[in-house]
């Protein structure tokens, strides 16, 4: 037998003032990764292969997952009008190595806004199914008008499924197309940072120049998908 013991007044007190504790996210963003309009994240390593996954082979380099998962990490909570600057700290790499690394960071993040755009393609050609199912289902809807003596369910059948028609297309649109509009800036925001190399991390704000030119170049950037097999869409 299990007997549950009554709540004192201390812990429901405790409770209420727990249900309205809240944080300010937007403070807490600016604080820990924006400076002057450009968002940092800042990482660590210790070698080339913290970085290239050690399985990769030359010409097909691939992020190493823990890196890859560090920087969506942090990425989630920079809000997508925030550039990203990722610096990689602790290590000196050759010229060969930084270059690598930086194609490999930002074809890694290219090929996920690939993969947005491709779910985006989808959505719009479900939506533009279920808009014709729509007119097939609301054309049966006006015949079995004209027959009043059909059977119900034959004459209701055309009606409902218009309408499942009608909300599913609903939901497509409003709800789960902007949500694939969120991933996009995301994944667009990810695949267009700028990655910056330093042997030592150095916690202060970059010089008024250097930032400027951070922000042209991100600016001028544009991404290219390493396949042409996805068109922009929208």
């Amino acid at each position: 037998m299990f007997f549950t013991k009554r709540k004192s007044r201390r812990q429901i007190q405790n409770l209420k003032n727990l249900s309205k504790k809240s944080v300010d996210v937007g403070k807490f963003v600016k604080d820990f990764y924006v400076e002057k309009g450009l968002a940092y994240i800042s990482c660590n390593v210790g070698g080339y292969n913290d970085i290239i996954d050690r399985y990769s082979v030359k010409g097909y380099e691939w992020l190493e997952e823990s890196f890859a998962r560090f920087i969506e990490e942090n990425a989630i909570y920079i809000p997508p009008e925030y550039p990203i600057v990722l610096e990689i700290c602790g290590h000196r790499f050759t010229k060969e190595q930084r270059d690598c690394i930086e194609a490999t960071i930002l074809d890694y993040y290219a090929l996920k806004m690939g993969d947005v755009q491709m779910s985006m393609q989808s959505n719009r050609r479900r939506i533009v199914f279920l808009l014709a199912l729509m007119l097939v289902f609301a054309i049966f809807v006006y015949i079995s008008s004209q027959f009043p003596n059909l059977p119900r369910p034959l004459a209701e059948a055309p009606f409902v499924l218009f309408w499942m028609a009608l909300w599913d297309g609903a939901e497509m649109f409003f709800l789960d197309r902007q949500d694939l509009q969120q991933d996009k800036l995301e994944a667009a925001q990810l695949a267009s940072m700028k990655v910056t190399f330093y042997e030592k991390f150095e916690d202060g704000p970059a010089e008024p120049d250097v930032v400027q030119e951070l922000l042209d170049q991100i600016e001028n950037e544009e991404v290219i998908l390493p396949s042409t097999q996805w068109d922009q869409d929208e």
